[in-house]
């Protein structure tokens, strides 16, 4: 899979038994670091949480282009993560290369379902569904996503079936 265009960045700063049917991914490439392992040379799972937001970030500011700050700034809005669910399938060790990528399970009104795929040589490590909620930053209760935003997501939409 290719890295989305714009995004030249490495990883640090990326449900179980589903087939993806179409894929819009966002795609991060980049390596495993030591800083993301534990003591036995693989992804320390809080780790593999903070790649995660990292791309989720990256996704904002590449791909639908308005930065964290930009969203929080220019709309008085958030996006905090209200429910994971996550399986590290295969170990991911100390300096293998991985793509990690984002796609639109569900697009609400304001909440967003999230795929976020660890990948190695074409092969799913780890896979996260994660939900977002469109918040107003002082968190008393959901917005919907902004139209510009929105539309920017759209191309990212995923299906997922059963296998």
């Amino acid at each position: 899979m290719k890295a989305h265009p714009k995004c030249k960045k490495l990883l640090l700063r990326a449900s179980f038994c589903k087939e993806i049917k179409s894929m819009s991914f966002f795609t991060v490439p980049g390596k495993v670091r030591f800083g993301h392992t534990d003591s036995a040379g693989i992804i320390f799972y809080p780790r593999f949480f903070e790649i995660q937001n990292s791309v989720v970030e990256d996704w904002f500011d590449d791909a639908l282009d308005h930065s964290f700050a930009e969203f929080r700034e220019k709309f008085n809005l958030t996006t905090p993560l209200v429910d994971v669910n996550t399986q590290f399938l295969k170990p991911c060790r100390l300096g293998e290369k991985l793509d990690v990528q984002l796609g639109i399970i569900q697009l609400g009104r304001s909440s967003l379902i999230l795929r976020v795929k660890a990948v190695r040589d074409e092969e799913t490590c780890i896979t996260s569904r994660a939900v977002l909620v469109c918040s107003k930053t002082d968190f008393t209760g959901s917005a919907p996503w902004p139209d510009a935003v929105r539309q920017r997501m759209l191309p990212y939409q995923i299906e997922e079936t059963a296998s």
